[in-house]
């Protein structure tokens, strides 16, 4: 199996996506009981899947993820629409995609070692 050096940035790119998705759902979480708050998200997967299916994996590290308010979930009589439960569930489903972008690193990094060594 290659391992190509774009691999590595489509790699890098997701997990620097999966820690900046973590921070704005920790700040959705935390302001769960501010009056007026609008929960935001980080939108990335729809551009990446554009610029993948044109490009290729070539140019992935240019591509920047965006942080947008949602403004399709209801508020409730307070203006804020965070509900804890789903946030939850996507931080913990965030969290899983993170350990599993940094083992598939850590597996193609071990490969390349094992290649460079000889074994």
């Amino acid at each position: 199996m290659a391992v190509t050096p774009s691999q590595f940035d489509l790699l890098a790119k997701a997990v620097d996506v999966t820690v900046l998705r973590h921070k704005v759902l920790s700040q959705n979480v935390a302001n769960v009981n501010t009056p007026g708050y609008r929960k935001l998200d980080v939108s990335f997967d729809d551009a990446l899947a554009k610029h993948l299916e044109r490009h290729g994996e070539d140019g992935v590290g240019q591509l920047q993820p965006t942080i947008v308010e949602d403004t399709t979930t209801p508020a409730r009589l307070d203006g804020n629409n965070v509900d804890i439960d789903r946030e939850m569930m996507r931080l913990n489903k965030n969290t899983l995609l993170n350990n599993t972008y940094l083992q598939i690193v850590a597996t193609k990094t071990a490969m390349m070692r094992r290649a460079i060594n000889g074994q």
